[in-house]
C-alpha cells in the first residue's frame, strides 16, 4: 500500500505560487520516496536563498530529512539521491553542504545539470530511502 508523506503543517496541493499536484513523498512497503525538493520554505511557498547554493541545498536537504523522518527513517536510510544542479560550477558548493547529511554510507547518487522549473532555484533533490522492518 502507498502511503502518502506529509510533514505537519506543510503546504499540500496549494503554494504560494498557485496549485501544486504532489505529495513530499509517498511510502511503499519498506521503501521512502521523496519527491524532488526545491528551495522553498515548505509552510508558505516563498524561495529560500536565493542565488546561494549553500543555503538553498541545505533548504533542500532539510527538507528530505523531515519527509523521511515524518514515515519513520533516518538519513542513514538513504539509498539514492538524483541531484540537479541549474550550474555545474556549484558541485563543490553544494557537496559541501551534502557531506553535512551523509557522513558515513554515503548513499547512491547522480548529479546532472538541468533547467528548473523557475530560474531563481539552484538545485533539486529526489531521494530513495529504504527502511527496516
Amino acid at each position: 500500500m502507498n502511503t502518502p508523506i506529509h510533514p505537519k503543517d506543510w503546504i499540500v496541493g496549494r503554494t504560494a505560487n498557485g496549485t501544486n499536484h504532489l505529495n513530499w513523498g509517498v511510502k511503499a512497503g519498506n521503501h521512502i520516496y521523496v519527491a524532488g525538493m526545491l528551495s522553498t520554505d515548505p509552510y508558505d511557498g516563498s524561495t529560500v536563498g536565493e542565488g546561494d547554493i549553500i543555503t538553498q541545498t541545505r533548504r533542500v536537504l532539510d527538507s528530505v530529512k523531515e519527509v523521511i523522518e515524518t514515515a519513520g527513517g533516518k538519513m542513514t536510510d538513504v539509498t539514492f539521491n538524483q541531484i540537479f544542479l541549474k550550474d555545474l560550477a556549484d558541485y563543490h558548493a553544494m557537496n559541501s553542504v551534502y557531506v553535512e547529511y551523509f557522513k558515513e554510507n554515503l548513499p547512491a547518487r547522480a548529479c546532472l545539470k538541468a533547467d528548473m522549473v523557475k530560474p531563481e532555484y539552484l538545485v533539486e533533490i529526489i531521494t530513495i530511502a529504504v527502511v527496516s522492518g
